[in-house]
């Protein structure tokens, strides 16, 4: 299987209260290079694929219209950039892959290639990037740009997508550098192009700032599940981040995506689809049980709804709690409220389910669909089931608590998985790129049938 270990650079990754655990080591280290340096050689000593860091832009102000709630549980924020702490990250690791999450709504296509083109020399082809269309209206506040409804979101993010390949894979040829001192020529200016778009949303003239790098286009990561958002992944991702709701009915949507890639010419053996969830482990059952207590007792009921209502755009505070959620008009993520279908299709949920399954604690449990809780063996046990009835590929893993939860992985479920033949015990030295290690050796560039462009050997 793949697994992905998912974080944040802030005080309290995904769970928010988290932070007040005793020793934890994230609520101060997320801004500190040592930290993060030596995450990531613990997580390559595990052989885990990549280091994924999830990343917002603006902050949560939906709830009661205001940000103090965010800010006063750590709603990510304070958090920095976590672009930043890549190229130290890489220098310390030779294997491990690294994913950062990159808008295409406030930034433009140009920059984005640059900075990608920029990683994937700095980490010798180990980049992937996460496409999202930013959803918070406080970013258009902040002057990153004006605010877009959720479908023309991803249009805009199609286009921003074939700008950005178009400079990765057609503005260099593989052999343009020639480095020829006699001449004094170092790049060939006949085997390097302008690339000439001219489209709805942008005008991008061209050439490519950057020469070829390992994988030229970094792994694509997309997570939306909306049914626009699955067609964006099946024309673009490569690895689709997916939060299914149990094993048995995760098995049509997973399908449905590698169905998808099928109709737009893609080899549905190129989408790896990861399930994504909560990790937490106990050395045994009784520390496990204390986990789940502590988990209980730290729990941020006001943090929770800060950010699930910064999610779904609607302030929960303003309706009345028999309101029929789907009565109320959003344009932000709507990966929540079909999470909410999927949970329970009959359901018609109302604004008070939604308060009470968000602010509420919910102690988990071993036989919980979407959370992998228990002993290492019986969080085994619950992945091997969503491999063989779900036909995932892997695993997204959310780690709590956010650090020693890290620690769990490493030393607890990744050598139970290995004990079981699930999960690798050393790199393949073949595989030098992050896309290699998701499909291969030798499989280094972006394969895309409707565009047929391959990097040449240079």
């Amino acid at each position: 299987m793949h697994l992905n270990v998912f974080t944040q650079c802030s005080p309290s990754p995904q769970f928010k209260g988290m932070w007040r655990v005793p020793g934890d080591r994230t609520a101060t280290g997320y801004r500190s290079l040592e930290y993060w340096i030596s995450r990531a050689r613990q997580l390559e000593a595990a052989c885990v694929d990549a280091l994924f860091f999830a990343d917002i832009h603006g902050v949560y102000d939906v709830y009661r219209g205001s940000w103090a709630p965010a800010v006063r549980h750590a709603v990510q924020i304070p958090s920095i950039d976590p672009a930043l702490l890549l190229s130290a990250a890489a220098a310390a690791t030779r294997h491990l892959g690294f994913a950062i999450t990159y808008s295409t709504t406030y930034h433009s296509p140009y920059e984005c290639a640059r900075l990608f083109s920029s990683l994937d020399h700095l980490t010798g082809g180990r980049v992937g990037w996460n496409i999202v269309t930013s959803y918070l209206r406080s970013a258009t506040a902040n002057g990153l740009g004006e605010y877009l409804d959720h479908d023309e979101r991803y249009e805009r993010a199609d286009e921003y997508v074939q700008v950005a390949r178009a400079l990765w894979e057609d503005s260099w040829d593989a052999d343009a550098v020639v480095r020829d001192a006699e001449r004094d020529i170092f790049t060939d200016p006949d085997r390097v192009r302008q690339i000439d778009h001219e489209g709805r949303w942008f005008t991008v003239r061209g050439p490519h700032q950057c020469e070829p790098s390992p994988q030229r286009t970094p792994v694509l990561y997309q997570a939306g599940s909306s049914p626009r958002g699955i067609e964006f992944a099946a024309r673009h991702a490569e690895v689709v981040f997916l939060t299914l709701a149990d094993p048995a009915s995760g098995a049509e949507p997973v399908a449905a995506l590698r169905a998808a890639a099928a109709r737009h010419g893609r080899d549905p053996g190129m989408v790896k689809a990861l399930q994504g969830g909560m990790v937490m482990i106990g050395r045994d059952r009784a520390e496990a049980k204390a986990k789940a207590e502590a988990y209980n007792t730290l729990w941020s009921s006001e943090g929770q709804l800060a950010k699930w209502c910064g999610w779904m755009d609607i302030d929960l505070a303003a309706f009345p709690d028999e309101t029929p959620v789907d009565q109320i008009r959003s344009q932000a993520s709507h990966s929540f409220l079909g999470f909410l279908r999927k949970l329970s299709p009959d359901r018609t949920w109302t604004v008070g389910d939604v308060k009470y399954l968000v602010s509420r604690p919910r102690r988990p449990r071993v036989d919980a669909p979407v959370t992998l809780f228990g002993t290492a063996e019986q969080v085994a046990d619950r992945m091997e089931q969503w491999l063989t009835v779900a036909d995932v590929d892997g695993f997204n893993l959310i780690p709590c608590p956010p650090s020693d939860g890290i620690d769990d992985i490493c030393d607890l479920l990744v050598p139970e998985l290995q004990r079981r033949g699930l999960f690798r015990t050393a790199y393949d030295p073949a595989e030098t790129t992050l896309r290699e290690r998701y499909f291969g050796a030798g499989v280094s560039t972006y394969r895309d049938p409707a565009r047929a462009v391959t990097a040449r050997e240079g």
